[in-house]
Protein backbone atom coordinates (compact mmCIF):
# COMPACT_ATOMS: atom_id res chain seq x y z
CA UNK A 1 0.00 0.00 0.00
CA UNK A 2 1.36 3.39 -0.94
CA UNK A 3 1.88 6.30 1.87
CA UNK A 4 -0.65 8.64 1.44
CA UNK A 5 -0.04 12.17 0.34
CA UNK A 6 -0.93 14.44 2.54
CA UNK A 7 -0.32 18.33 2.09
CA UNK A 8 -0.62 21.14 4.96
CA UNK A 9 -2.00 24.77 3.85
CA UNK A 10 -0.92 27.17 6.67
CA UNK A 11 1.81 29.21 8.21
CA UNK A 12 2.84 29.82 12.24
CA UNK A 13 2.70 28.08 15.15
CA UNK A 14 -0.61 25.84 14.00
CA UNK A 15 1.00 24.52 10.80
CA UNK A 16 4.02 22.94 13.03
CA UNK A 17 2.25 21.30 15.43
CA UNK A 18 -0.11 19.52 12.59
CA UNK A 19 3.61 18.83 11.11
CA UNK A 20 5.28 17.56 14.08
CA UNK A 21 2.38 15.77 15.00
CA UNK A 22 2.24 13.72 11.58
CA UNK A 23 5.39 13.69 10.97
CA UNK A 24 5.71 10.33 13.20
CA UNK A 25 3.54 8.44 11.11
CA UNK A 26 4.39 6.94 7.24
CA UNK A 27 2.97 9.97 5.44
CA UNK A 28 4.54 11.62 2.25
CA UNK A 29 4.10 15.08 3.95
CA UNK A 30 4.26 18.58 2.09
CA UNK A 31 4.06 21.74 3.54
CA UNK A 32 2.57 24.44 1.96
CA UNK A 33 3.45 27.78 3.71
CA UNK A 34 2.27 31.38 3.28
CA UNK A 35 4.65 34.57 3.01
CA UNK A 36 2.45 37.74 3.76
CA UNK A 37 3.60 37.42 7.85
CA UNK A 38 5.00 41.13 8.43
CA UNK A 39 5.36 40.23 12.07
CA UNK A 40 7.89 39.57 14.40
CA UNK A 41 11.57 39.44 13.89
CA UNK A 42 11.17 37.66 10.22
CA UNK A 43 8.88 40.91 9.55
CA UNK A 44 11.66 43.05 10.07
CA UNK A 45 13.92 40.95 7.32
CA UNK A 46 10.90 41.22 5.55
CA UNK A 47 10.67 44.79 5.31
CA UNK A 48 14.25 45.43 5.45
CA UNK A 49 15.31 43.24 2.46
CA UNK A 50 11.89 43.10 0.57
CA UNK A 51 12.17 39.26 0.54
CA UNK A 52 9.14 37.04 1.34
CA UNK A 53 8.36 35.94 5.52
CA UNK A 54 10.93 33.25 6.74
CA UNK A 55 9.93 33.05 9.90
CA UNK A 56 6.96 30.62 9.31
CA UNK A 57 8.84 28.60 6.45
CA UNK A 58 11.61 27.88 9.55
CA UNK A 59 8.87 26.50 12.16
CA UNK A 60 7.50 24.28 10.00
CA UNK A 61 11.59 22.53 8.59
CA UNK A 62 12.72 22.40 12.20
CA UNK A 63 8.93 20.38 13.24
CA UNK A 64 9.89 18.06 10.57
CA UNK A 65 13.60 17.73 11.36
CA UNK A 66 15.56 15.46 13.89
CA UNK A 67 15.28 17.28 17.01
CA UNK A 68 19.06 16.19 17.76
CA UNK A 69 20.92 17.71 14.69
CA UNK A 70 22.76 20.45 15.38
CA UNK A 71 21.32 22.87 12.68
CA UNK A 72 18.34 22.03 13.67
CA UNK A 73 18.58 23.55 16.33
CA UNK A 74 20.59 26.48 15.20
CA UNK A 75 18.46 27.98 12.76
CA UNK A 76 15.34 28.29 16.06
CA UNK A 77 18.03 29.96 18.14
CA UNK A 78 16.73 33.22 19.55
CA UNK A 79 18.73 35.70 21.27
CA UNK A 80 17.40 36.95 24.40
CA UNK A 81 19.77 39.75 25.86
CA UNK A 82 21.04 42.93 24.85
CA UNK A 83 20.64 44.52 21.27
CA UNK A 84 20.10 41.23 19.90
CA UNK A 85 16.97 40.43 21.97
CA UNK A 86 14.49 38.70 19.66
CA UNK A 87 16.67 38.30 16.73
CA UNK A 88 16.39 34.84 15.45
CA UNK A 89 19.67 33.67 14.01
CA UNK A 90 17.71 31.05 11.31
CA UNK A 91 15.22 33.56 9.88
CA UNK A 92 19.10 35.90 9.02
CA UNK A 93 20.35 32.32 7.68
CA UNK A 94 17.05 32.17 5.49
CA UNK A 95 17.92 35.63 4.80
CA UNK A 96 20.97 34.85 3.60
CA UNK A 97 20.12 31.78 1.62
CA UNK A 98 17.71 33.90 -0.41
CA UNK A 99 20.03 36.21 -1.52
CA UNK A 100 22.51 33.32 -2.69
CA UNK A 101 20.26 31.05 -4.04
CA UNK A 102 18.28 33.68 -5.93
CA UNK A 103 14.83 32.27 -4.55
CA UNK A 104 13.09 31.40 -1.01
CA UNK A 105 11.89 28.18 -2.53
CA UNK A 106 15.78 27.21 -3.61
CA UNK A 107 17.12 28.44 0.14
CA UNK A 108 14.87 26.11 1.82
CA UNK A 109 15.84 23.61 -0.66
CA UNK A 110 19.29 24.46 0.90
CA UNK A 111 18.44 23.66 4.24
CA UNK A 112 16.16 20.50 3.63
CA UNK A 113 19.53 19.03 1.82
CA UNK A 114 21.75 20.11 4.71
CA UNK A 115 18.87 18.21 7.50
CA UNK A 116 18.52 15.25 5.11
CA UNK A 117 14.66 15.76 5.67
CA UNK A 118 12.47 13.36 4.27
CA UNK A 119 9.65 15.47 3.98
CA UNK A 120 8.82 18.80 1.21
CA UNK A 121 8.63 22.47 2.79
CA UNK A 122 7.24 24.63 0.22
CA UNK A 123 6.50 28.37 -0.19
CA UNK A 124 3.67 29.31 -1.76
CA UNK A 125 5.15 31.43 -3.83
CA UNK A 126 8.40 33.13 -4.23
CA UNK A 127 6.64 36.60 -4.29
CA UNK A 128 6.53 39.65 -2.34
CA UNK A 129 2.97 41.13 -1.52
CA UNK A 130 0.83 42.25 1.28
CA UNK A 131 -2.27 40.95 2.91
CA UNK A 132 -5.23 43.78 2.17
CA UNK A 133 -8.47 44.39 3.79
CA UNK A 134 -11.02 45.95 2.23
CA UNK A 135 -13.35 47.13 5.50
CA UNK A 136 -17.22 47.48 5.63
CA UNK A 137 -16.59 51.68 5.78
CA UNK A 138 -14.92 51.65 2.40
CA UNK A 139 -11.27 51.96 3.77
CA UNK A 140 -8.50 49.54 2.91
CA UNK A 141 -5.73 48.86 5.00
CA UNK A 142 -2.79 46.58 3.99
CA UNK A 143 -0.30 44.75 5.77
CA UNK A 144 -1.20 41.91 8.33
CA UNK A 145 -0.45 43.57 11.58
CA UNK A 146 -1.76 46.93 10.32
CA UNK A 147 -4.87 44.99 9.56
CA UNK A 148 -4.63 43.62 13.36
CA UNK A 149 -3.83 47.01 14.70
CA UNK A 150 -6.50 48.86 13.23
CA UNK A 151 -9.16 50.92 15.62
CA UNK A 152 -11.75 51.12 15.56
CA UNK A 153 -12.18 47.21 14.69
CA UNK A 154 -14.01 47.61 11.63
CA UNK A 155 -15.23 44.69 10.15
CA UNK A 156 -13.30 43.01 7.18
CA UNK A 157 -15.46 43.20 4.08
CA UNK A 158 -12.72 41.84 1.74
CA UNK A 159 -9.18 40.23 1.80
CA UNK A 160 -6.58 40.58 -1.00
CA UNK A 161 -3.02 40.89 -1.82
CA UNK A 162 -0.97 43.15 -3.14
CA UNK A 163 0.40 42.87 -5.14
CA UNK A 164 -1.16 39.29 -7.25
CA UNK A 165 1.52 36.77 -6.71
CA UNK A 166 1.34 33.17 -8.61
CA UNK A 167 1.80 30.12 -6.59
CA UNK A 168 4.62 27.82 -7.64
CA UNK A 169 4.15 25.51 -9.91
CA UNK A 170 5.69 23.00 -7.32
CA UNK A 171 2.84 23.62 -5.08
CA UNK A 172 -0.03 23.30 -7.69
CA UNK A 173 2.11 19.59 -8.29
CA UNK A 174 1.68 18.49 -4.94
CA UNK A 175 -1.74 19.75 -4.52
CA UNK A 176 -2.80 17.91 -7.30
CA UNK A 177 -1.42 14.89 -6.48
CA UNK A 178 -2.66 14.72 -2.61
CA UNK A 179 -4.95 12.08 -1.28
CA UNK A 180 -5.81 15.15 2.25
CA UNK A 181 -5.08 18.42 2.18
CA UNK A 182 -5.14 19.75 5.46
CA UNK A 183 -6.41 23.43 6.42
CA UNK A 184 -4.19 24.22 9.45
CA UNK A 185 -4.69 25.97 12.75
CA UNK A 186 -3.22 29.32 12.62
CA UNK A 187 -4.56 32.99 11.82
CA UNK A 188 -7.46 32.34 9.83
CA UNK A 189 -8.03 35.71 7.80
CA UNK A 190 -4.16 36.73 7.22
CA UNK A 191 -2.74 33.52 7.12
CA UNK A 192 -4.49 30.39 5.70
CA UNK A 193 -7.05 32.76 3.64
CA UNK A 194 -3.79 34.82 2.58
CA UNK A 195 -2.10 31.52 1.28
CA UNK A 196 -5.55 30.76 -0.37
CA UNK A 197 -5.14 34.09 -2.17
CA UNK A 198 -2.06 33.05 -4.19
CA UNK A 199 -2.91 33.31 -7.61
CA UNK A 200 -3.72 29.48 -8.81
CA UNK A 201 -3.86 27.54 -5.57
CA UNK A 202 -7.73 27.89 -4.76
CA UNK A 203 -8.71 26.88 -8.15
CA UNK A 204 -6.01 23.75 -8.18
CA UNK A 205 -7.66 22.51 -5.03
CA UNK A 206 -11.32 23.26 -6.23
CA UNK A 207 -10.00 20.83 -9.14
CA UNK A 208 -8.09 18.41 -6.46
CA UNK A 209 -10.07 15.09 -5.60
CA UNK A 210 -8.85 14.91 -2.33
CA UNK A 211 -10.50 14.90 1.11
CA UNK A 212 -10.31 18.50 2.63
CA UNK A 213 -10.26 18.61 6.46
CA UNK A 214 -10.25 22.10 8.25
CA UNK A 215 -9.12 22.35 11.74
CA UNK A 216 -10.48 25.23 13.91
CA UNK A 217 -8.54 27.08 15.88
CA UNK A 218 -9.17 27.27 19.59
CA UNK A 219 -8.99 30.75 20.41
CA UNK A 220 -10.44 34.42 18.53
CA UNK A 221 -7.77 36.07 17.43
CA UNK A 222 -8.39 40.43 18.25
CA UNK A 223 -8.81 42.18 15.27
CA UNK A 224 -9.49 39.68 12.65
CA UNK A 225 -12.03 37.04 14.75
CA UNK A 226 -13.19 38.55 17.51
CA UNK A 227 -16.61 36.86 18.73
CA UNK A 228 -16.05 33.91 15.99
CA UNK A 229 -17.40 30.51 16.54
CA UNK A 230 -16.88 27.34 15.24
CA UNK A 231 -19.27 28.11 12.31
CA UNK A 232 -17.78 31.47 11.18
CA UNK A 233 -14.56 29.84 10.98
CA UNK A 234 -15.82 27.12 8.67
CA UNK A 235 -18.26 29.66 6.77
CA UNK A 236 -15.19 32.07 6.38
CA UNK A 237 -12.99 29.56 4.65
CA UNK A 238 -15.74 28.51 2.13
CA UNK A 239 -16.37 31.88 1.20
CA UNK A 240 -13.04 32.49 -0.07
CA UNK A 241 -12.25 28.92 -1.03
CA UNK A 242 -15.24 28.46 -3.19
CA UNK A 243 -16.41 24.78 -1.07
CA UNK A 244 -16.84 23.49 2.40
CA UNK A 245 -14.34 21.05 3.55
CA UNK A 246 -15.55 17.54 3.93
CA UNK A 247 -14.31 17.50 7.70
CA UNK A 248 -14.02 20.17 9.92
CA UNK A 249 -11.99 19.45 13.72
CA UNK A 250 -13.06 21.48 16.68
CA UNK A 251 -11.45 21.15 19.91
CA UNK A 252 -13.92 21.10 23.47
CA UNK A 253 -11.73 21.78 25.84
CA UNK A 254 -10.70 24.96 27.79
CA UNK A 255 -7.52 25.77 27.77
CA UNK A 256 -5.47 26.58 31.68
CA UNK A 257 -6.79 29.07 33.45
CA UNK A 258 -3.44 30.84 33.80
CA UNK A 259 -3.07 30.92 29.89
CA UNK A 260 -6.52 32.05 29.60
CA UNK A 261 -5.93 35.45 31.61
CA UNK A 262 -2.72 35.97 29.44
CA UNK A 263 -5.07 35.89 26.48
CA UNK A 264 -8.01 37.39 27.45
CA UNK A 265 -6.03 40.59 28.38
CA UNK A 266 -6.13 41.40 24.14
CA UNK A 267 -9.13 40.28 24.15
CA UNK A 268 -8.79 36.55 23.18
CA UNK A 269 -11.67 33.74 23.80
CA UNK A 270 -12.20 30.45 23.63
CA UNK A 271 -14.12 29.38 20.18
CA UNK A 272 -17.42 28.33 20.98
CA UNK A 273 -18.12 25.11 19.37
CA UNK A 274 -21.40 25.53 17.94
CA UNK A 275 -21.62 22.11 15.90
CA UNK A 276 -24.94 21.40 16.25
CA UNK A 277 -25.48 24.58 13.64
CA UNK A 278 -22.91 23.29 10.68
CA UNK A 279 -24.37 20.98 7.91
CA UNK A 280 -22.92 18.89 4.94
CA UNK A 281 -19.72 18.42 6.63
CA UNK A 282 -18.34 15.87 9.05
CA UNK A 283 -17.95 17.12 12.54
CA UNK A 284 -15.43 15.42 14.46
CA UNK A 285 -15.59 17.17 17.94
CA UNK A 286 -12.89 16.36 20.81
CA UNK A 287 -10.70 17.95 23.72
CA UNK A 288 -7.40 18.64 21.68
CA UNK A 289 -5.65 21.51 24.20
CA UNK A 290 -1.92 20.79 24.84
CA UNK A 291 -1.05 21.01 28.65
CA UNK A 292 2.78 22.05 28.62
CA UNK A 293 4.96 22.00 31.30
CA UNK A 294 6.44 25.22 32.75
CA UNK A 295 10.19 24.15 30.53
CA UNK A 296 7.86 23.69 27.39
CA UNK A 297 6.00 27.52 28.19
CA UNK A 298 8.90 28.91 28.19
CA UNK A 299 10.31 28.10 25.38
CA UNK A 300 7.01 29.32 23.78
CA UNK A 301 7.91 32.59 25.08
CA UNK A 302 9.09 34.97 22.14
CA UNK A 303 10.89 37.61 23.69
CA UNK A 304 11.87 41.26 21.68
CA UNK A 305 11.30 44.58 22.35
CA UNK A 306 9.43 46.25 19.28
CA UNK A 307 8.86 43.18 17.30
CA UNK A 308 4.85 42.83 16.64
CA UNK A 309 3.62 39.32 18.12
CA UNK A 310 0.55 38.01 19.16
CA UNK A 311 1.12 35.14 22.98
CA UNK A 312 1.54 31.77 21.47
CA UNK A 313 1.24 29.28 24.55
CA UNK A 314 -1.96 27.76 24.37
CA UNK A 315 -2.21 24.99 21.59
CA UNK A 316 -3.05 21.83 19.70
CA UNK A 317 -1.53 18.75 21.40
CA UNK A 318 0.09 17.49 18.68
CA UNK A 319 -0.04 13.81 19.20
CA UNK A 320 -3.94 14.06 19.99
CA UNK A 321 -4.46 16.27 16.93
CA UNK A 322 -2.39 13.96 14.92
CA UNK A 323 -3.99 11.12 16.23
CA UNK A 324 -7.52 12.34 15.21
CA UNK A 325 -6.24 13.02 11.45
CA UNK A 326 -5.14 9.84 11.53
CA UNK A 327 -8.34 8.09 12.01
CA UNK A 328 -10.07 10.45 8.77
CA UNK A 329 -6.99 9.80 6.53
CA UNK A 330 -7.30 6.04 6.98
CA UNK A 331 -11.06 6.19 6.68
CA UNK A 332 -10.62 8.18 3.36
CA UNK A 333 -8.02 6.27 1.67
Amino acid sequence: MKKPNIVCIGGGTGQSVVLKGLSKYPFNITAIVGVTDNGGHSGVLRRALNIPQVGDIRNCITALADKDNTLSQLIQYRFSEGKLEGVNLGNMIFACLIRITGSLYEAINEISRMLDLSYRVIPVSNGYADICATLVNGKTICGEWEIIKRKPRTAIKQLFHKPIIPCLSECKSAIKKADTIIFCPGSLQTGIISTLLVKGVRETIRNSKATLIQICNIMTQPGLTDGFTAKDHIQLLSKYLGRKPDHFIINTEKPPPILLKIYNRSGSTPVESDSSRIEDVKIITTPLVEHPSKKTLALYHRSGKGLLAGPHYIRHDADKLATTLISIIKASV
